[in-house]
């Protein structure tokens, strides 16, 4: 298996990283400068901005999935992963690359939910609290609908840094008092590469 990580450099996708080369992955990690990784014989490292068409395209090239980690949460433009997918996507598309696999918040909403009342209510305190992080993660999903990718995307709960690699995949929405260990979304991220059960899907994980 080769994949390519955005957002490799992140407290997920470091994870990611790391644990796809313990399976024996091949692993091209995509930074924006800070690169944390020490060399490693089956890792390439690809320096780039998410709008450098070219550099996307070099990270891209030869794998059989992509992984997004990308987050808005500590950045001044809280457009990351929309940026993010208005030009991995037309790559993948170009290199016949099928499978990618995101993350983003519990709280973002998309076409396949069924809110209830409860959910709505949350939602809209989000949107108050912070309501680019959450368009953000929406539009993002939007960009993913409407490709003719193999897409899944994974809404994560607040991460912790518990052990647990334990977790299960649902379509019912996240209370926002939820909470998810980090190991067990980098888990799920890894475990969905070759797996398109959830495909064009939008799961919430949750603790199992």
């Amino acid at each position: 298996m080769q994949i390519t990580v955005f957002g490799a450099s992140g407290k997920v996708g470091r994870q990611v990283v790391r644990q796809a080369l313990e399976r024996g992955w091949q692993v091209t990690a995509f930074v924006h400068h800070n690169n944390p990784f020490v060399p490693h014989p089956r890792l390439t490292i690809v320096t780039g901005e998410l709008d450098d068409t070219a550099a996307i395209s070099r990270a891209i090239a030869g794998s059989d999935s992509v992984i997004s980690t990308l987050g808005s949460w500590h950045t001044n433009n809280k457009t990351i992963l929309t940026v993010g997918m208005r030009h991995i996507l037309p790559a993948m598309k170009e290199q016949g690359l099928r499978r990618i696999i995101t993350l983003t918040g519990a709280g973002a909403l998309w076409s396949g939910d069924r809110p209830s009342a409860m959910d709505k209510r949350m939602h809209r305190l989000l949107g108050l609290a912070a309501p680019q992080i959450l368009r953000d993660g929406e539009r993002h999903l939007r960009l993913l609908a409407a490709s003719d990718l193999e897409w899944t995307c994974i809404r994560s709960p607040i991460m912790t840094r518990r052990a647990s690699t334990h977790y299960r995949l649902t379509n019912t929405l996240a209370p926002v008092w939820a909470l998810i260990p980090r190991a067990a979304v980098t888990q799920c991220l890894l475990d969905q590469a070759d797996n398109t059960t959830w495909g064009q899907q939008a799961p919430v994980i949750r603790a199992h």
